[in-house]
């Protein structure tokens, strides 16, 4: 199976799952639900869940076991869009090539729903955990991998950083790198290990598997610099040039060392996982997917 039919399937498995756990269609209360859906069901990659069911492959185990947690990675990333997108941090006015969140419902509705999704994925781990026969330190681990991901330690804290230095001009390549790897590489290393986690991994194959999706998640998001300078809007379905006036990976080094850097990162995350005692050819073809995409 190439890379693209992989996707292609584990993203139609992923919708399923993403609508199938999110409150119907006209519960009550129907407009924060209904904001809710909105904002989870516009389509998009569905990559962290994707890596999460592939991860959980890897290691031996059905990864139709863990799919409600892949659907709370889902939930989070959905919840961190809908706060990108408001008028106090990046006020972008399209996401996968419709209004945002707020723009439909209203800033107060957007966070209520951000809010929401985020509980709602909390709760699909501590389910997934008890489905899954997982002992209690097995589901208290993945959930604190997920609350570490998301919070001041994480996403949170990356993007205080980076608004924090918004303004000031060119930073230092670290400070940059403590943005890249909060905002975006934080939730990309719990999506490889949540599987692992409420299974019973081994330390050295989770260990293996953070480094992977570290090296991923920064050649992932250097990869989204470039696209917002060179990509096209009708296909990558949201605002592009909303970065030129901000510290990314391509204003700090430029397009050239952008490229080589993720090619690096990429190599890297594919020799961490010649130590995995697993089959990793598909998490092989997803790491040169995140370098070579167009969207």
């Amino acid at each position: 199976m190439d890379i693209a039919c992989l996707l292609e399937e584990e993203r139609a498995t992923v919708e399923e799952a993403l609508d199938r756990f999110l409150p119907a269609e006209g519960e009550y209360p129907a407009r924060i639900h209904e904001a809710i859906r909105y904002s989870t069901l516009a389509g998009g990659k569905r990559l962290r869940p994707i890596i999460a069911l592939v991860a959980t492959r890897a290691l031996g185990h059905d990864a139709g076991r863990i799919i409600k947690s892949a659907c709370a990675l889902e939930y989070v990333h959905s919840c961190s869009l809908v706060l990108d997108d408001l008028p106090s941090m990046d006020d972008a006015e399209y996401r996968r090539g419709r209004p945002t969140t707020h723009r439909v419902f209203g800033v107060a509705t957007g966070i209520l729903a951000a809010d929401a999704l985020l509980m709602h994925a909390f709760k699909l781990v501590a389910d997934n955990g008890v489905e899954s026969d997982a002992d209690g330190p097995r589901i208290a681990g993945a959930i604190r991998e997920l609350a570490t991901a998301v919070g001041s330690f994480g996403m949170v804290g990356g993007q205080h950083v980076d608004l924090e230095v918004a303004g000031r001009g060119t930073i230092d390549p670290e400070t940059l790198e403590y943005i890249l790897s909060r905002k975006t590489g934080a939730l990309f290393v719990v999506s490889a290990r949540i599987g692992g986690v409420l299974l019973g991994a081994s330390e050295e194959d989770l260990g293996s598997l953070s480094i992977y999706a570290r090296n991923l998640g920064l050649a992932y998001q250097i990869v989204d610099d470039l696209l917002d300078v060179e990509g096209d809007p009708d296909v990558i379905g949201k605002d592009v040039g909303k970065d030129a006036g901000k510290n990314t990976f391509v204003t700090v080094h430029g397009v050239e060392a952008a490229r080589e850097t993720a090619r690096a990162l990429v190599h890297e995350a594919k020799s961490a996982l010649d130590r995995l005692d697993a089959t990793t050819a598909q998490l092989r073809e997803i790491a040169d997917y995140c370098l070579t995409r167009s969207l």
